[in-house]
């Protein structure tokens, strides 16, 4: 018999059943789709070797007047900026700075500091930096006091505990006079619930005690961060708006809480074409926190981010939305800014005095899930929803998306705030990071091609993503629960967890470590099916393929069968053919490579076969 040439077509397909996925790619992890061939994917290297306290959750990258490249990371429990290897914690100081008078209590041989600080507010995990300490306390100098700690436990409203980087060699104290700088508070790294006294209804539980169940939802700390001409303006969620001014330098530099502004807000934006920076899920009285309204948008005056008040003199102004019950997501777009909602998608132009902005609801059943849920493309905008991805080009449609079973049957729904959506913009991609269903972090990707129409998935540990631009390469953070490796700054105490940004789609390899990926199709018929049959020769069909790929035929007799291995081949570039025994009336195709070094792009197999009869 003549070669029969196996053709598949592009991206993955896990609606099908095994016989009905012939000719279609049914699994994969790292790989892509270009020009409809399979690849693996690029692989990554540290962009920085330093680590940051907590778990990357908004990533800004944006250049200087001076040319200079910046970027900015935010965490659960820190913001930080940095340029050309210079790292800089620049996460704001909660109010005014505390003066405390006969502070600091040492115990004999233990290295656990209590300071009293009348009406601290502080919570545990929170950061404070104690300076100009007047003397030794209990054998540890002055000099060695003045640092940053995390706060360990709270003993009261008036005391909480820290962990000095030097033990005491007597008890003494509370003595010794310091200043006190607060952080502002950290935030949960997960979405969670809050058991404390006064959460669920009156009279639930004992007296006294923590609840042992709740209704009220502790929202994982994520930020927005926005590039102000080269400044930065950030805002925490459902806290303060910030700046960040490029200008002061790198050194003792700390975000500064925008006079006038809303103090709790969902996230903010700002409109690029008439610069008015944009609060939303925010407080119908400013200044008053318990007037936040989750549907509620406010923006500052034109140009001017300090200016929220409306008036006859200024662009201010503050509008109300229906359709839903909280915004989630916005991003800016050409001509326009773009807002979801839990379950509606709308629209916010400029269109002018008296009303300065325009509103349009664009589509109904089609919310964002989270606050990077969505991202634009050459003003096309792509988001997951829950159950579904949509596009709007002119037009809210859902997406078609063939591997939709395989990331909304498995997928942790409960931490739906931490997805995460980035541009590749070299593969025409759109990357969604997300969580699976017994994951509390994000481990797993879908990637849709939109030049192409093509989906594949994986697993990654990612928590976000930027495209390249700024850098020559995307970057992103990945989280490391265990690490208590040293951070870009000493910080007494500070507990475990820690991120590191990677130079994605650079080189081939896991950051030197192997970076292993595979494809695999669906069964199809050997020649009619019907017939048992050999394939006793196979010609490969690589790319760009360095070191060992391996292939794997599995076979099966019926379509309910378990598969078993036919045979395991291992090629390189100067292979031509391989010769084997395998038999059965149907098969798959396996493509993988686990060493350091491999690469490939994968076009297609011939095999030679042989019918064997029908029994």
């Amino acid at each position: 018999m003549p070669l029969t040439q196996l053709n598949f077509q592009p991206g993955l397909d896990t609606e099908n059943t095994p016989t009905g996925a012939e000719g279609k790619w049914v699994d994969g992890d790292k790989i892509r789709f270009r020009k409809g061939l399979p690849q693996k994917i690029g692989g990554w290297t540290k962009f920085s070797t330093a680590y940051y306290v907590g778990v990357g959750r908004a990533l800004e990258q944006w250049f200087a007047l001076s040319g200079s490249r910046f970027e900015a990371l935010g965490t659960d429990r820190k913001v930080y900026a940095f340029t050309a290897g210079n790292s800089q914690d620049i996460t704001p100081i909660r109010g005014s700075i505390d003066v405390l008078v006969n502070a600091i209590t040492t115990t004999t041989s233990s290295n656990i500091l209590t300071i009293t600080d009348a009406g601290h507010g502080a919570t545990a995990g929170d950061f404070v930096t104690l300076s100009g300490t007047t003397a030794a306390v209990g054998g540890i100098p002055a000099a060695t006091l003045d640092a940053e700690y995390e706060i360990l436990t709270i003993s009261n409203t008036n005391a909480y505990t820290i962990q000095s980087s030097a033990t005491a060699s007597a008890n003494a104290g509370p003595t010794a006079n310091c200043t006190a700088a607060y952080q502002i508070s950290t935030g949960p790294s997960v979405q969670t619930f809050g058991y404390g006294w006064g959460s669920g209804t009156w009279g639930n539980s004992t007296w006294g005690t923590q609840r042992s169940t709740s209704n009220v939802i502790l929202d994982a700390r994520l930020w927005s961060i926005n590039n102000w001409g080269e400044d930065l303006i950030i805002t925490q969620r459902d806290g303060s708006t910030y700046e960040w001014d490029t200008s002061l330098g790198m050194s003792n530099n700390r975000a500064e809480v925008i006079a006038n502004a809303p103090t709790n807000s969902t996230l903010s934006m700002i409109s690029t074409e008439t610069r008015h920076v944009v609060c939303l899920g925010t407080e119908t009285a400013i200044g008053n926190t318990a007037s936040q309204d989750k549907m509620f948008i406010r923006w500052s005056d034109q140009e001017n981010y300090n200016e929220w008040t409306p008036n006859v003199t200024n662009s201010a102004g503050s509008q109300r939305i229906a359709g839903g019950s909280e915004i989630r997501c916005a991003r800016p777009a050409k001509g326009t800014m773009l807002i979801w909602t839990d379950t509606t998608m709308q629209s916010m132009a400029f269109i002018g005095p008296p009303f300065i902005f325009g509103f349009r609801q664009l589509g109904n059943d089609c919310g964002a899930v989270g606050l990077n849920s969505a991202i634009v493309v050459d003003d096309v905008a792509y988001w997951m929803s829950d159950g579904q991805f949509f596009r709007y080009a002119g037009s809210v449609q859902e997406i078609p998306c063939p591997i939709l079973n395989h990331v909304f049957e498995n997928i942790n729904k409960a931490q739906y705030a931490q997805v995460y959506a980035g541009q590749n913009s070299n593969f025409s991609e759109v990357i969604w990071y997300y969580c699976s269903s017994t994951a509390t972090q994000c481990d797993r990707y879908a990637i849709y091609n939109y030049l192409e129409n093509s989906w594949c998935f994986g697993n990654m540990p990612r928590s976000t993503y930027q495209d390249n631009g700024v850098e020559l390469n995307p970057l992103a953070t990945e989280y490391f629960p265990n690490s208590n490796v040293t951070s870009i700054t000493t910080i007494n105490g500070v507990t475990q967890g820690r991120s590191i940004i990677y130079a994605q789609e650079s080189g081939v390899d896991a950051d030197g470590a192997a970076l292993p990926a595979y494809i695999q199709s669906g069964d199809g018929d050997i020649a009619d099916g019907e017939t048992f049959s050999f394939i006793n020769k196979i010609i490969p069909d690589f790319q760009n393929q360095t070191g060992n790929t391996v292939i794997t035929l599995n076979v099966k007799d019926y379509p309910n069968d378990s598969a078993t291995v036919g045979e395991t081949l291992t090629v390189n570039n100067t292979t031509r053919f391989v010769n084997t025994r395998i038999r059965g009336r149907q098969s798959n195709v396996k493509i993988e490579n686990n060493n350091i070094g491999d690469n490939w792009r994968f076009g297609t197999l011939r095999i030679n076969i042989k019918q064997d009869g029908k029994r």
